[in-house]
């Protein structure tokens, strides 16, 4: 199973709970959580897409420099002696390598997706403030569902990995 689709099984999974707690809430708040959660995942969505294009170029133009660290790499299968001799070494960032990283990736960070995506967030705040159904609470419930499923998403493959791994 893709990394993609499992994601979007949590964030569905992660839907349903707040569908069942809003049932609880009330028809106003279904409506929050429900709109959140769709402007959530159009942003998620939209920066996935951008960051994938802007790593696509990258690579399709060999501007992305070889793993520093793929001498770290090491398979099961070799002696633990080896492990211990490798000492891995962290690279300090200075604030012109900061700064260079952030002139390169603004296009990312200003695609035309992201900024329609927060475009109907914006458009969708402003629906529920006219029609005086804007319940904070229940919206920023349903805009959690996707950054809390992806989070937990993370904590459960990496035990279900460590699992099959002993």
């Amino acid at each position: 199973m893709t990394t993609t689709s499992r994601l979007l099984r949590f964030y569905l999974l992660g839907d349903v709970l707040v569908i069942l707690l809003s049932l609880i809430q009330g028809g106003e708040w279904l409506l929050n959580t429900q709109i959140a959660f769709v402007c959530s995942l159009l942003i998620t969505l939209a920066s996935f897409r951008s960051y994938h294009t802007f790593v696509t170029r990258r690579v399709d133009a060999r501007l992305i420099p070889d793993d520093k660290f793929d001498k770290y790499y090491e398979d099961d299968q070799e002696e633990d002696d080896e492990k211990e001799n490798v000492t891995p070494r962290v690279a300090k960032v200075g604030f012109k390598q900061s700064f260079q990283n952030l002139a390169l990736s603004y296009k990312s960070a200003l695609s035309l997706y992201r900024i329609l995506s927060y475009g109907v967030l914006f458009l969708a705040v402003l629906f529920l403030i006219r029609h005086d159904n804007l319940d904070a609470i229940a919206f920023f419930v349903g805009l959690s569902v996707v950054p809390l499923s992806s989070f937990l998403s993370v904590l459960f493959v990496k035990k279900g990995l460590n699992e099959t791994n002993e």
